[in-house]
């Protein structure tokens, strides 16, 4: 046995496979031989049922989606589109506008039935003015010609409209309005309305019933018979063989459902014809035997080296791989188990280039935040103007305005200086709250000289001094209050208090009393801060201004996209900066210990 079994594994590998399969297709082929020699009318026949089932069912099926597509193209034409309460408004009196409404009905009916022009043969709206004593008013394409001696009130879909009781799908019939109905027999679609202001209005669509002959031509024959039939069992369309009432007790039935339409597909086909074709195959059977040994000896073959070359490419490449070429890939063509080995070396080698790839942009995105980080503090501190030079000038003023006994420039340039020095005092990017809101007190000191009467409140700020804040984010918020809010000569008060947002955030509101916002440059200045990207961190309109979007570039930057600010409408009708900021700061230091 191990003699055997090591005669057998030393052989190439594309003579195992060759041989396997050969021997697999050959017991297949002589199994399915004898079964046919047992079986072989069943087999048949059983099969051209099948085919021909099969056949029905996927006409069927066809012409099912088709009458789907149509049903619901006229839906969206008179329901959806807005067709059909333009319809329903339509003037039926004399004059312009009447003559302006039945262009209008013209063109709309005639571009639907232009563009269904193979499946639909005609469309017209009826109107019935029950206000104006039950005037009716038929409107159809202009390209449609009436035949002059019918009469629409003869026909059974209007019977079934004036009693209030349409359905969707008609019975089959004959009836006919235009020369342009071509077919002998088929189906119309109506949509009703009733009472819509004091009027009822119908749709008609009347379907091609070539559609139906078309959908079954290839099928029908003299040994096959069809029949579609509607909901109720009345004959939509009967093949050219069919006969009303004929024998068919010794013929084979098959029946298919349209699920879309309700109708229901009937065959008929002669068991005669099915026991011709049995014997016909029947007969050629020995050549269809050599035929298929032959076809099973060069599938084995192709097989067998379809098999093995891939492996050996993908052996070569998994070298290739193991020498550091991470760019090889192997070019799969089938999804059997090779081509899912070639496809797992493809995903592994794009995994280790993706994780090579991922860790350099991890790295160079970390760069690029800390570069946008510097730059926008950079810009805030360009923007406070220069601070070393400024606070040093400030601070001889101030010893010249002490020596000439002026204490109001002196309180005045310290406060000044006081306001600049901040920026260079505090290296760090963050700062407790307590220190941001002296700088914004040193501020508001500069500011009431200016603004005496201004009632300021700050009292909110005390028990969050201790939680972080990215340097100079009040002061630039407080500066755009006196330079757009309080512009009138009125009393104003300004307000900045602290609340908890949840248990790892709070919110830093800068309320004023002013002038205020539109509702519209709200929303606009709200949509710029929830997508600051792209901008240089000042607002159009304020070029004196760090700007509330270089500030809300900087929280965004340093705590992520779920903080920063949103501007709202206060109560008293200026304007409420909420500042939305986390409780544990991205610094070393931990403001809760």
């Amino acid at each position: 046995m191990d003699r055997i079994k090591k005669l057998v594994m030393d052989r190439k590998f594309f003579t195992k496979v060759f041989v396997s399969i050969s021997i697999v297709s050959f017991i297949g082929v002589i199994s399915i031989a004898f079964v046919y020699q047992r079986y072989f009318k069943e087999v048949l026949t059983s099969n051209e049922i099948y085919r021909v089932q099969r056949s029905i069912d996927q006409t069927a099926l066809n012409l099912d989606n088709q009458l789907y597509r149509i049903v619901n193209n006229v839906h969206y034409f008179f329901e959806y589109s807005g067709n059909g309460n333009r319809l329903m408004a339509l003037s039926s009196a004399d004059g312009p506008e009447a003559s302006r409404d039945r262009t209008w009905a013209e063109n709309a009916l005639g571009a639907f039935r232009l563009q269904y022009s193979s499946e639909i043969e005609s469309v017209f709206f009826l109107l019935r003015d029950r206000a104006d004593g039950g005037r009716e008013t038929l409107y159809y394409d202009a390209e449609l010609t009436p035949v002059p001696e019918m009469d629409y009130r003869a026909q059974s879909w209007y019977r079934d409209f004036v009693a209030g009781r349409s359905n969707f799908w008609s019975e089959p019939t004959e009836e006919l309005l235009f020369f342009q109905d071509r077919s002998l027999k088929t189906v119309y679609l109506t949509l009703s309305r009733y009472d819509a202001q004091g009027r009822d209005g119908i749709l008609v669509v009347r379907l091609n019933g070539k559609m139906f002959s078309d959908a079954f031509r290839l099928l029908a024959t003299s040994d096959l018979n069809i029949e579609l039939r509607n909901g109720s069992g009345a004959i939509v369309y009967a093949s050219p063989t069919s006969k009303e009432g004929a024998d068919t007790a010794g013929d084979i039935r098959m029946d298919s459902h349209l699920g879309h339409s309700g109708f229901q597909v009937q065959a008929h086909i002669k068991r005669t014809s099915i026991d011709q074709a049995v014997r016909k195959i029947r007969s050629i059977q020995p050549y269809i035997f050599v035929l298929i040994v032959l076809m099973t000896l060069f599938i084995s073959a192709v097989l067998s080296l379809s098999l093995v070359r891939p492996v050996k490419k993908l052996l070569r490449l998994m070298k290739q791989a193991e020498l550091g070429d991470l760019q090889v890939r192997f070019n799969g063509k089938f999804a059997d188990e090779v081509g899912i080995l070639g496809n797992g070396f493809n995903r592994m080698l794009e995994n280790m280039t993706a994780s090579i790839d991922k860790a350099h942009d991890a790295e160079m995105q970390k760069l690029n935040a800390e570069m946008k980080q510097k730059d926008a503090t950079l810009l805030a501190m360009q923007n406070q103007i220069n601070p070393h030079f400024l606070y040093n000038t400030l601070e001889v003023i101030n010893c010249q305005a002490i020596i000439h006994e002026v204490p109001s420039i002196s309180r005045m340039s310290k406060a000044l200086a006081d306001f600049f020095r901040y920026s260079i005092d505090h290296p760090k990017a963050e700062v407790p709250l307590a220190i941001e809101a002296a700088h914004v007190r040193t501020y508001l000191d500069i500011q009431h000289e200016r603004y005496p009467d201004l009632e300021i409140d700050m009292d909110g700020l005390a028990a969050y001094g201790r939680y972080p804040i990215v340097k100079l984010t009040l002061q630039p918020i407080v500066e755009n209050a006196f330079k757009y809010a309080f512009a009138g000569q009125r009393d104003y008060y300004l307000r900045i208090y602290a609340e908890d947002a949840g248990a790892d955030g709070y919110v830093i509101h800068v309320e004023d009393n002013g002038e205020g916002m539109e509702e519209e440059a709200l929303r606009r200045l709200n949509e710029l801060l929830r997508d600051p990207r792209g901008h240089d961190g000042g607002e159009k309109g304020m070029p004196a201004g760090i700007g509330l979007l270089n500030v809300q570039h900087r929280l965004r930057l340093r705590y992520g996209a779920t903080y920063g600010l949103s501007v709202h409408e206060s109560v008293s009708g200026g304007v409420d900066v909420a500042i939305r900021l986390p409780k544990r700061g991205n610094g070393d230091e931990d403001p809760d210990r």
